[in-house]
């Protein structure tokens, strides 16, 4: 999959960087799915739409859980099941946001291969990797 650094993620990396301001950042992030098309530089986590039942739920990335080597950070892989109904909406990708007082944006990544319709049962696997270039 491709992935995006939104916008309101770039100012989020700008200020931590430069000004060590990190309100927005919080400790840990969440990974999500999303169902909204398009995908552009302009969307936030405020305007995400995540899909509801089959107990979906947010993830959550502990900070010392991922390793970096070199420009990759990566995660071990997180796997979302739909259990008992199915998850509203087709999942078309994920993301990944801030738990901080405004959560932002700082990764988003299009499935190509999708949109995914996830019945009972199904499971959606997502293994972020984030190449900073």
């Amino acid at each position: 999959m491709a992935g995006l650094l939104p916008t309101e993620g770039e100012t989020l990396v700008a200020n931590l960087l430069f000004k060590n301001a990190s309100v927005d950042r919080g400790t840990g992030l969440q990974l999500g799915l999303f169902t909204n098309t398009p995908i552009t530089s302009a969307i936030t986590a405020a305007t995400l739409t995540e899909p509801t039942g089959g107990g979906y739920a947010r993830k959550t990335l502990t900070d010392g859980s991922w390793t970096v080597t070199g420009s990759v950070a990566s995660y071990a892989l997180q796997a979302f099941l739909a259990t008992g109904t199915p998850y509203t909406g087709s999942v078309r990708g994920y993301f990944i946001v801030t738990t901080g007082t405004t959560p932002r944006i700082v990764a988003i990544e299009v499935d190509a291969a999708g949109p995914y319709v996830m019945n009972a049962g199904d499971t959606y696997n997502v293994t972020p990797n984030i190449t900073i270039i």
